[in-house]
C-alpha cells in the first residue's frame, strides 16, 4: 500500500470504532489494574477527621464537583490504581473503593458514570473531585466546578416497564458498551464472538443522524454486575468498554 494511503486509512479505522455526542463518549472507566478494594481506618487531612464507609448503598448526595487532571496524571490513587484523566474516575471523601456512581451535573442535565478509586477533595464544600474526561463529559471543565448530584447505582430510579412493542434497550438499567461501528458486518462479528460468554449481548441500530452500530450488553442495574462483566470483559482482551444510559 503507497504510505501516503497509509494515515487516512488510519484515521477513518478510527473513527469507525469511536461513538459520538457527549452522551457516548470514548473515555473508559479504570479497568482496576493494580488496585485493590479499600474501606479504611478514619484519617485525618488538615486538622479534619474523615470516616470512610463500609458500604454505599443508597448514597445520595448534592454539591460542588471539582476534578484534577495532568498534574496527577500516572500517580497512584489511593486504591492503588494508577490515575487517568482520560478515563472516568473520581476521588471522594468517604466512599468505598472502588465504588460505581452516577455524578449528574444539575446546571445541564448531562450526566456520567464514574468510578471512585480515590481520596479527596480536601476542600471545603467539595463533595467530588472527578477526572478530566469526566468534567468534560459533563461539561465544566471548563469553568474547574460545577452543582452536581452523586448517586450510587442501585440509587437511579427505575424507568417504567416498556411497551410490549418497545426494543429491548428502552428497559431500564445501564449497559456496558464494547464497541460502536460504522459496518453492521463488523458490530455482528463482535456479538458473535461474545455471545457465547455474554448472552446479554445486542446490537443498537443507528438512529438519525448517528450512522454506527453500537454493540452492548445489558441492560444492568447492579453495581456489582457492571464491575464483574468489565472484569470478564477484560480477561476477553476488551479494556475499552464503557458504561452508559439506555
Amino acid at each position: 500500500m503507497p504510505r501516503r494511503l497509509i494515515i487516512p486509512l488510519l484515521a477513518i479505522l478510527m473513527l469507525a470504532s469511536c461513538t459520538s455526542g457527549h452522551k457516548h463518549t470514548t473515555a473508559h472507566l479504570p479497568d482496576g489494574a493494580g488496585g485493590h478494594p479499600k474501606t479504611g481506618a478514619p484519617y485525618q487531612v488538615a486538622g479534619r477527621w474523615y470516616t470512610p464507609m463500609q458500604q454505599a448503598v443508597h448514597y445520595d448526595e448534592q454539591g460542588i464537583a471539582s476534578w484534577y487532571g495532568k498534574d496527577f496524571h500516572g500517580r497512584k490513587t489511593a486504591n492503588g490504581e494508577r490515575y487517568d484523566m482520560h478515563a472516568f474516575s473520581a476521588a471522594h471523601k468517604t466512599l468505598p473503593l472502588p465504588t460505581l456512581v452516577r455524578v449528574t451535573n444539575l446546571d445541564n442535565g448531562r450526566s456520567v458514570i464514574v468510578r471512585v478509586n480515590d481520596r479527596g477533595p480536601f476542600v471545603k464544600d467539595r463533595l467530588i473531585d472527578l477526572s478530566y474526561a469526566a468534567a468534560r463529559a459533563l461539561g465544566f471543565a471548563e469553568h474547574g466546578t460545577a452543582h452536581v448530584r452523586v448517586q450510587t447505582l442501585e440509587n437511579n430510579s427505575p424507568q417504567p416497564a416498556p411497551a410490549h412493542d418497545a426494543p429491548a434497550p428502552a428497559s431500564a438499567g445501564r449497559y456496558i458498551q464494547v464497541g460502536a461501528f460504522a459496518s453492521q458486518a463488523n458490530a455482528m462479528a463482535m456479538q458473535q464472538r461474545l455471545q457465547r460468554d455474554f448472552p446479554a449481548i445486542q446490537i443498537q441500530s443507528p438512529h438519525g443522524d448517528d450512522h454506527l452500530f453500537r454493540v452492548r450488553i445489558g441492560p444492568l442495574s447492579r453495581q456489582h454486575e457492571i464491575e464483574r462483566l468489565i472484569g470478564d470483559l477484560r480477561r476477553h482482551g476488551i479494556s475499552q468498554s464503557i458504561v452508559v444510559a439506555p
